[in-house]
């Protein structure tokens, strides 16, 4: 892995609620290697677009028009899928908002995801604290998920956490950092950043398992192993009265991956998959090396493929899912495609 450095590695050893730890050592290139975006289905780009860049630097850096494409009929469970897709760009990784034509009824009739999950939860955009992003976000139409006001799990860390939804009700976290108490030769060079990406599992010992195959990383950072950690100020961020939480994180080059497992508010795997086209994240697309040794080390993992590969986006990609069903796409494109994970220099530090 690529190693952190100034103020995101100053934060990645107080975040959260997982302590200190030491920088994992840098490897040789994996497969995996970076993540392309993280697809979010919304019901109005245009809304979409102004409710999060009016708090985030995120910008517009592609549109089209997604059709004619098997695979995503066949993830989408019908033919015909036709979306109207723009890709937004923070300093270290993407969002693809993604308006379905004709969205089905299932997806229609779906919930929307809660904290405890299960399925892709939420996007973290970790940022500056005197951005005022949350602020920000609830003043353009977000809503409070816990207490209304930012809360600091750890008086040692000077990081503010809170949930809130968007205006589709799509789960979102914001950090703010006070960059003022942490202890940095040079100020960051960016305000904002995509923190991490985060899924919620009935079962955190079986994904985590499936994902250290996946990113070929077995040691990743965990937290409450033996049950859980819980506390009042954990209970006003999530929103969940007594709540525990098991947690787990892999750092994929630009991006992190968090695995929550609230023990407190047990969940089920669904029957069947969330459809692609319900309101909410529907899919996190990594930046692969070669597509045959990604469908291998998908499968030794223990995952599906759900796709054929195809050309998407000036490259190619297919589809799988993991044991919880969470839709993965798996994609060679060149480095200067705009949904190229190459295109952050230093991975967005």
């Amino acid at each position: 892995m690529v190693r952190a450095t100034s103020w995101v590695l100053a934060v990645l050893l107080i975040a959260a609620c997982g302590g200190p730890k030491s920088p994992s050592p840098e490897r040789t290139e994996t497969v995996i290697r970076g993540v392309n975006y993280v697809g979010l289905t919304v019901r109005d780009l245009d809304a979409a677009a102004d409710f999060y860049t009016s708090a985030t630097d995120l910008t517009l850096v592609d549109e089209r028009t997604l059709e004619n494409s098997p695979a995503l009929d066949a993830i989408a469970g019908r033919s015909g899928v036709t979306i109207d897709a723009r890709l937004y760009r923070s300093a270290n990784a993407q969002v693809r908002f993604m308006q379905f034509a004709a969205p089905s009824e299932k997806a229609t009739a779906t919930s929307r995801v809660d904290v405890q999950g299960p399925g892709f939860s939420h996007v973290c955009y970790q940022v500056v604290k005197t951005t005022r992003a949350y602020e920000r976000f609830l003043e353009a139409g977000g809503t409070t998920v816990g207490a209304p006001e930012m809360v600091q799990l750890n008086p040692r860390n000077p990081v503010e956490y809170a949930y809130a939804r968007d205006i589709d009700g799509t789960l979102f976290e914001v950090e703010h950092v006070d960059i003022e108490k942490l202890d940095l030769d040079t100020p960051p060079k960016n305000d904002y950043r995509i923190r991490h990406v985060a899924i919620a599992t009935p079962d955190i010992d079986r994904i985590t398992s499936f994902y250290s195959v996946l990113f070929e990383d077995p040691n990743p950072r965990r937290i409450g192993r033996l049950g859980g950690i819980s506390g009042e100020n954990l209970d006003k961020v999530s929103g969940l009265p007594n709540s525990k939480i098991k947690m787990s994180w892999f750092q994929i080059r630009n991006v992190e991956f968090e695995i929550g497992h609230y023990v407190s508010h047990p969940t089920e795997t669904p029957s069947s998959p969330r459809p692609i086209d319900a309101p909410g994240y529907n899919m996190i697309v990594f930046d692969v090396t070669d597509l045959n040794a990604a469908r291998e080390k998908l499968t030794e993992a223990g995952g599906v493929i759900v796709s054929d590969a195809e050309a998407m986006d000036g490259g190619e990609m297919f589809f799988g899912r993991d044991p919880d069903g969470n839709l993965l796409g798996f994609q060679v494109a060149p480095a200067n495609a705009a949904v190229s994970a190459q295109n952050f220099e230093d991975n967005g530090i």
